[in-house]
């Protein structure tokens, strides 16, 4: 049984100890520097074993561990390599930068530590080695928005946002979406919390939605706000302006009740808010993130136990710093505004956390997209009217970012699901039309001529990623042949991504192309200042001609810019610059050198190991790994950090330019996969006895 590494400010230590006392009486194994350090110990280097050999890392949040650089450095490593951030609130702080998107376990007070600590003890329980118990997973997310009909949603408390903030949309849907979850937890018996998502973000969509449900007590704003105008989209994706009166008319019959706004508007567009509509309360929130977010746990989280409005929001209040309090706001129509509730035995139990998008089989997101708006909207435009999508451009340029942002903006537009496909050697037809069967809920025997017949008539995406990694000749021309008999007019719509034509498919009917090209200078250096502030390296780059080097050499590229970053942060600015200077020479055979490079920087017996992994399919957990070799914890955090492997919930896949890196320079014999498949075997077999 491996532990927890708890990292923290010794300022707060009477908070950690007690949490640190808990946690092992719920049969946790911890690593707390006050006990696990021994006399004669080198203090640095026991810390530095101690954090290495942890499988979850808990982070005390506090002002002063905020600006504690070992808690910086503790919480760097623990992201770089295989391990879980768990963030505790102790103290309302400005989180680090890789620390805001992750969501926190409140127990800030004597009256939230002992309804939240089971939370956190649960999902520490859950990851492997960490305990002898296992945990519930919580089903809080509803993936399928079309099973959410307004009978069910009247059993909620019902909140709806509209989020428009298009720099930072996902940011700010995650930290909602996460209070949300902890406001559910804080108060046993409370009336359920459902938040549902409105895209598009458009004013028109919220006027609609407001009209068919009766349920949405709440409608809390997230957008851009200049002097009382509210910057929402249109259908097009394009900013468009919604002014107060706008807005106080689509609230003027709707059932709201509770307008929150997350920004700055003016008293007399409050008051106007108030008296042009029949919404009763109107709320804006400003200050910090972190404030934001308590913010809405405990605002949320006592209207949920049936108190009024201005009782919600003095709790919310009171758990705030001095500094944040006024930059909140309040008007009301009466003094005590109360929401509809019902009795307590029909209410929901479960929370739902609705994001608003179609069903979606294997869509990445990614968090660091900047820039290429227009790009965005021409995708848009040609997916509009043609059947097909070609992204071409070199290794590394953007085009799988670029398409996991379209379907982060827009997949909305595809109401009956988006299914990705990474194209690998191994792909076949069979597999992606298997895909859209399941995204479709058909029998897997369902035919291919009425597979073609359903999709006709019904709006999915699918997406072909690397397309150019296509191993079969035969396989590929099969669902060329599909995409050609799809109709041109109908909802289906294909996007590939490929560094070159491909055959077969450039000739399809109503296909159109995109090429991409390196970005813009000003969006590359925003990218290379987001990713310096992520991975803690602006000492680094303190030198103006250090920085104007790393944007020369990634040549305004995307993955060379991530990747780039990265490096400097294992391996120091002057072996990421050198390594820059190789990458950038030949950028056709981009990827295929990097691997090589990272795969030698790699000790011998993790070089081993990874040779091994080859053998297993993708989707292997630590279990098994560890039943295969004893030493994988140290092999895997190395693999993790030089992106040579990838983990996904607890899921652990070679990407597809490992594989036939591997596959070409050191495959794995019969014998050597035989003994492979027979460890395997025996796994599961053990596994399955025990449960």
């Amino acid at each position: 049984m491996s532990h927890i590494f708890v990292s923290y400010s010794r300022r707060n230590l009477t908070f950690v100890t007690q949490l640190v006392k808990d946690l092992q009486q719920a049969g946790l194994a911890v690593w707390f520097d006050q006990i696990s350090i021994q006399p004669g110990d080198i203090w640095e280097a026991a810390i530095e074993k101690g954090l290495k050999e942890a499988i979850a890392v808990v982070v005390v949040i506090s002002p002063d561990s905020m600006a504690s650089e070992y808690v910086r450095k503790e919480v760097n490593f623990a992201q770089e390599s295989d391990q879980l951030i768990l963030p505790v609130l102790y103290q309302p702080a400005q989180l680090f930068l890789n620390l805001q998107t992750i969501q926190w376990v409140d127990l800030s007070s004597e009256t939230v530590y002992p309804t939240n600590l089971p939370k956190l003890i649960a999902v520490l329980s859950r990851e492997p080695g960490l305990s002898n118990h296992s945990a519930p997973e919580e089903a809080v997310a509803v993936d399928d928005t079309r099973k959410l009909s307004p009978t069910l949603l009247q059993r909620y408390l019902h909140i709806v946002t509209l989020i428009a903030e298009r720099t930072a949309g996902h940011l700010e849907w995650r930290r909602l979406a996460g209070s949300i979850s902890t406001a559910s937890q804080l108060h046993t018996g409370a009336q359920a919390l459902a938040l549902t998502r409105l895209n598009p973000p458009t004013g028109s969509r919220l006027a609609a939605y407001l009209a068919t449900s009766p349920s949405a007590q709440i409608l809390h704003l997230i957008c851009r706000i200049e002097k009382d105008v509210f910057f929402v989209e249109d259908e097009q994706g394009q900013d468009t302006e919604l002014s107060i009166g706008d807005l106080a008319r689509t609230l003027q019959h709707s059932p709201v009740k509770v307008l929150v706004i997350q920004g700055r508007v003016s008293l007399a567009g409050m008051q106007k808010l108030l008296e042009q509509s029949s919404v009763q309360v109107v709320l804006t929130v400003g200050a910090s993130e972190v404030a934001q977010q308590l913010f809405a746990e405990h605002f949320y989280s006592t209207l949920a136990i049936g108190k009024t409005v201005q009782e919600a929001y003095q709790t919310a209040l009171n758990g705030m710093g001095t500094d944040d309090t006024h930059d909140f706001q309040l008007i009301a129509k009466q003094d005590a505004v109360v929401l509809d509730y019902l009795p307590i035995e029909k209410r929901a139990v479960q929370p739902i956390i609705d994001p608003g998008l179609p069903p979606m089989r294997n869509v990445p997101i990614n968090l660091d997209f900047v820039g290429q708006g227009q790009s965005l909207l021409e995708m848009g435009a040609k997916l509009n009217d043609s059947r097909q999508l070609m992204i071409y451009g070199l290794s590394g340029i953007g085009k799988s970012w670029l398409a996991s942002e379209y379907i982060a903006r827009y997949g909305w537009r595809f109401s009956d699901g988006i299914v990705w496909v990474q194209v690998s050697e191994q792909t076949r037809a069979e597999d992606i039309f298997n895909q859209l069967r399941l995204l479709l809920e058909l029998p897997l025997s369902t035919p291919l001529a009425d597979l073609e017949n359903v999709l006709r008539q019904r709006r999915v995406l699918l997406v072909l990623d690397q397309a150019n990694e296509w191993g079969s000749g035969t396989e590929l021309t099969e669902l060329a042949q599909f995409v050609s008999r799809l109709d041109p007019l109908g909802g289906t719509r294909v996007m590939l991504t490929s560094w070159e034509s491909i055959s077969g498919f450039s000739e399809v009917s109503g296909a159109r192309d995109l090429t991409l090209v390196e970005m813009q200078s000003a969006d590359a250096e925003a990218l290379i200042q987001k990713l310096i502030a992520d991975h803690d390296l602006a000492a680094e780059f303190q030198d103006e001609k250090v920085l104007r080097q790393f944007i020369e050499k990634t040549i305004f590229t995307p993955w060379l810019i991530k990747e780039a970053l990265r490096l400097a942060r294992l391996d120091g600015v002057e072996a990421a610059l050198e390594d820059l200077e190789t990458l950038s020479a030949d950028t056709t055979r981009l990827f295929e050198h990097h691997v090589g490079v990272q795969y030698q920087n790699l000790p011998t017996p993790t070089r081993a190991f990874l040779r091994q992994l080859q053998g297993l399919s993708d989707g292997f957990d630590r279990r098994l790994v560890q039943a295969i070799d004893s030493q994988s914890r140290e092999h895997l955090r190395q693999l993790i950090q030089r992106q040579l492997l990838r983990r996904e919930d607890r899921l652990y896949t070679i990407p597809p330019t490992v594989r036939l890196y591997l596959r070409q320079r050191y495959p794995l014999s019969e014998a050597e996969q035989d003994t492979i498949d027979q460890q395997v075997i025996r796994y599961w077999v053990q596994a399955g006895g025990a449960s």
